[in-house]
């Protein structure tokens, strides 16, 4: 692959990580009202059986954890070749794991919160039961491995600082965003705060990026040091 293709990948999947930000936002305004924030459950099934909910959902919740795989592998890529590659390695592996495990259970409440909420209108009452005991122990553990991503963003955020590869401002606000939008408690405020915090990192990485005089800053630097090394190991004085 050449460079200017690896770069322009590279942007693209970093673009990903401000883009979920938005995602969050926006899809937080289709949910706002929905199970899990202490409304009653005639209310709750009204939303979860709009479709706000399940447009605020899919765009808020499946299609954030979608592409912050890419942006993963992207950064992943960039700091490969950098002081930061075990950091970058390990951030990576449970960043994509802990997405890949988490989208089944956002399946179900994408898709079968609203037929559950279609049934408790239709008369069964205890259909909307069943959608409140998907957010306590032991079904709310099929949503633990999201955690994984957090700590995957702090690994991320780590290597970035240690290499100075980009921003250390945007590896900051990287880690602190990855901590609010895991956090497990159904409260508006902090998964907007943590939308806002992502689109923030997001946008510095980018902007970081985009500044660099060389795709590969530190993989120029090393190779350069190498052929140094080279020549005066050839070179004996």
């Amino acid at each position: 692959m050449s460079s200017p293709s690896a770069t322009q990948l590279i942007r693209l999947g970093l673009l990903t990580i401000p883009l979920t930000g938005v995602l969050k936002l926006v899809g937080n305004l289709g949910t706002f009202n929905s199970v899990g924030y202490g409304i009653p459950d005639q209310q709750a099934a009204q939303t979860i059986t709009g479709s706000g909910f399940f447009i605020g959902e899919f765009v808020g919740s499946i299609l954030p954890t979608v592409l912050f795989i890419f942006g993963s592998f992207a950064l992943f890529v960039y700091l490969f070749n950098t002081t930061a590659r075990r950091w970058a390695t390990i951030g990576m592996v449970l960043s994509v794991v802990g997405s890949a495990l988490v989208l089944p259970p956002l399946g179900v409440v994408n898709y079968a919160f609203p037929a559950l909420g279609h049934a408790y209108l239709a008369g069964d009452r205890g259909a909307i039961g069943l959608v409140n005991n998907f957010f306590r122990f032991p079904l709310l553990t099929v949503f633990f491995p999201v955690l994984l991503q957090p700590v995957g963003t702090i690994l991320f955020s780590i290597g970035i600082w240690r290499s100075e590869a980009l921003s250390r401002f945007s590896a900051v606000l990287f880690a602190v965003a990855g901590l609010l939008i895991a956090i497990p408690v159904p409260i508006h405020l902090i998964r907007w705060t943590g939308g806002v915090v992502m689109i923030i990192a997001g946008a510095w990485m980018v902007w970081s990026f985009l500044r660099q005089p060389e795709p590969y800053p530190r993989v120029k630097a090393q190779g350069e040091e190498a052929i140094r090394g080279s020549m005066r190991s050839a070179n004996p004085v």
